[in-house]
């Protein structure tokens, strides 16, 4: 038996409900304290909701390593993906996007079992490709992060490596891991829906990223893909431009971590980005307790696993977007590169 850390970046199915090479594929990445027995539940919810029209579905889990440290996580792939908006790719981060798309090209020359140790196909292949000491590294104040207490109590020179090495800020297992299965789909000929929630929507978000360097000057790779994030912690801004009319964004209007999340926007200087960050970390246990089982920014609430009309109705809103096509339907083409505001449904 695994335990939850050793199942970072692997694959998960829900027994009853193997791929069987269908047209259309859904990969799932979960968020924020998300077990893999959370995730399968999860995926379980999502075969009930496609029955009609059944799809391969297949997890990529984000494994977690408690609220604190996935909110790290989440925090050190919003800084990067600030780094990759068009208006401030500067050459050093471009090399640094490049350095990503060549570890994926690497690992697509292989064929990864489900339960892969990305990091370790790297390594173990001496395909690990080190930035060097002159790398560029985001530009962030350690010193801001060195007195946030909880990171007091960690290992610095391992915080440092993990956030400044060769893999992609916060959570490279997973971030490589959808990548790596995008690029497979798209060529079987598969359609491809990415849903991800919370801290998933960062991993996918520096996913398409990557994806977007790896088949350059190429584009009609984007045909096949659609993303619908749900209880977002990304903007549309955060997308690569070319995938955000096939982005769907949807929050209840009493999700306030999404909302935390999303005001990471419009940022002119770094030390506005690392106050907040500093801010929101500072905050992290009164955001664990807004991100609760129960609460509107949880993946249970947007699933329909709550028996609340609001639950019911994002549910729905998810089962429509997920069954029907998304090539013909006009209704789904108009909703790219929104955030769809859910209201509060009367008792």
């Amino acid at each position: 038996m695994l335990s939850e850390p050793q199942q970072d970046g692997h694959l998960l199915v829900y027994p009853p409900a193997q791929p069987i090479g269908r047209a259309k594929r859904l990969l799932h990445v979960n968020g924020v304290t998300s077990s893999a027995e959370r995730q399968l539940q999860d995926l379980e919810t999502l075969v009930w909701l496609t029955l009609d029209r059944p799809l391969d579905i297949v997890g990529i889990h984000n494994s977690t390593s408690g609220y604190r440290g996935d909110l790290l996580e989440s925090m050190m792939g919003k800084a990067e993906l600030a780094q990759f908006w068009p208006e401030r790719l500067s050459a050093d981060n471009d090399k640094r996007l490049q350095k990503y798309a060549d570890m994926l090209k690497l690992l697509c020359d292989k064929t990864l079992s489900p339960e892969a140790d990305i990091l370790a196909e790297l390594q173990r292949q001496d395909l690990a490709i080190t930035l060097g000491e002159a790398a560029q590294k985001l530009p962030f104040d350690l010193d801001i992060m060195r007195r946030l207490p909880f990171i007091q109590n960690m290992n610095w020179d391992d915080f440092e490596a993990y956030l400044y090495g060769s893999y992609p800020a916060g959570a490279p297992r997973s971030i490589l891991r959808l990548a790596y299965e995008v690029v497979q789909s798209i060529r079987s000929g598969s359609e491809i829906i990415i849903l991800a929630h919370s801290q998933g929507s960062i991993i996918a978000a520096q996913a398409l990223h990557i994806l977007q360097r790896f088949f350059q000057p190429y584009t009609k790779w984007i045909d096949a893909l659609h993303c619908i994030f749900y209880g977002p912690a990304v903007m549309v801004d955060d997308v690569p431009p070319l995938l955000r009319p096939q982005t769907i964004l949807i929050q209840h209007r009493q999700d306030l971590v999404a909302e935390a999340f999303s005001n990471l926007r419009h940022v002119d200087l770094w030390t506005n980005i690392q106050n907040q960050v500093k801010s929101l970390i500072e905050r992290a246990d009164s955001i664990f307790e807004l991100g609760q089982d129960d609460s509107f920014h949880s993946a249970r609430h947007y699933l329909g696993q709550l028996e609340t009309p609001d639950s019911k109705q994002a549910a729905q809103l998810l089962q429509r977007l997920l069954i029907e096509d998304w090539q013909t339907n006009p209704v789904l083409k108009a909703l790219g590169s929104t955030r769809i505001i859910l209201e509060s449904q009367a008792l």
